[in-house]
């Protein structure tokens, strides 16, 4: 005789699968958008899935089978007829594109990585270098790109030059340049996937003129030559990088460095406040919904995440002037978890005195 199956079993799958319905949404929305599927819908209203299929290059059949998928979950609308139109939910997706190319296009290599990099202190999760540096760069819209915009206001005289270290696919860069007139641009990126989109990017936008992409490392400071100063550095979620990489002494070398040759200069830190034990965080819906993840992923991958507290002091044993932290908007992100510095030789140092 079979043995009796518990009360309220059918409830308990139920709950035990939403983690997994999660991560086959998430897969499914990330190829939505990359495979060019979703913008295709957005301009045309409604389409048969047929066209769709023409459109994007893409099986029809299975095109069918994805679509009625995503119509189960409310993202589109698929009728009798087999015409497709997006759902109000399934038009609003876009705006958050970022956060699936850097979270899904970036690091589900990490994820698959994960039980590799828990067991072996040695060995780091991967992730797509070229995809994270879209999504990162996507993102900074809604708040690395108004902070520095904010802090850029508080340097007296301006600033003529910027240098992104570790600039991505360089839409940080670009929409910079693009807001304030006349200000030149150097980035500098590792991964030869960024520096080509970057490049691209660079080419699309007409700034050709204005802003030069370049191949290296973040610890690299680049010969600037004869472009114009007052300068000022940004390194925007790069520091982790360094930090994890090759310690806090390297990253204390790079801003003394960067000062003693531009005594002049400024230079704008974007870093994540690492706070994964505060539950005044974690319970939060964005804390849980983004943060967490985001945490995880840092702990197994070659970037280390450290507290408010930690990079003040760092900038302190640098002997650096600091104004800020700048936060986001609360309206978009009212955790308050990413900071924003601005950096200047402090008075009395041998770069502040180099300027007299």
């Amino acid at each position: 005789m079979a043995d009796a199956l518990p009360d309220g079993l059918e409830d308990k799958l139920v709950s035990a699968l939403q983690p997994i319905r999660g991560f086959v949404l998430a897969q499914s929305l990330y190829q939505f958008l990359e495979t060019g599927a979703h913008e295709v819908l957005a301009s045309a209203g409604t389409l048969t899935v047929a066209r769709l299929a023409r459109s994007c290059d893409l099986d029809e059949d299975r095109l069918r089978g994805f679509l009625q998928y995503l119509s189960n979950e409310d993202f589109v609308e698929l009728t009798a007829e087999d015409e497709v139109t997006l759902s109000a939910k399934g038009a609003e997706i876009a705006v958050f594109r970022p956060w699936y190319t850097l979270l899904v296009g970036g690091y589900t290599g990490a994820m698959v990585d994960l039980g590799r990099a828990l067991a072996d202190r040695g060995v780091y999760a991967s992730r797509d270098a070229a995809q994270v540096g879209v999504g990162s760069c996507g993102i900074s819209r809604f708040d690395a790109l108004p902070m520095a915009e904010r802090l850029l206001e508080r340097i007296p005289g301006g600033v003529r030059t910027v240098v992104d270290l570790g600039c991505g696919d360089g839409r940080y860069l670009v929409e910079l340049c693009e807001r304030i007139p006349g200000l030149r641009g150097v980035g500098v990126e590792l991964g030869e996937q960024s520096v080509a989109n970057a490049r691209k990017l660079v080419r699309e936008r007409d700034l050709t003129d204005r802003i030069d992409i370049r191949m290296g490392t973040a610890t690299e400071l680049p010969d600037l030559g004869d472009l114009p100063e007052p300068l000022c550095f940004i390194t925007a979620f790069v520091l982790q990088e360094i930090l994890e990489q090759a310690g806090r002494e390297a990253i204390v070398d790079l801003l003394t460095r960067g000062f003693q040759r531009h005594p002049d200069a400024s230079w704008i830190v974007v870093e994540v406040d690492h706070r994964p034990a505060d539950e005044k965080v974690m319970l939060h819906g964005l804390g849980l919904g983004y943060y967490n993840p985001y945490y995880l992923i840092h702990h197994i991958t070659r970037q280390q995440l450290e507290t408010r507290q930690f990079w003040e002091d760092l900038f302190a044993e640098a002997g650096l002037h600091v104004t800020g932290p700048e936060t986001p908007d609360a309206a978009y992100d009212s955790l308050g978890l990413k900071l924003a510095y601005l950096l200047r030789a402090a008075p009395g140092t041998p770069e502040q005195a180099a300027r007299t």
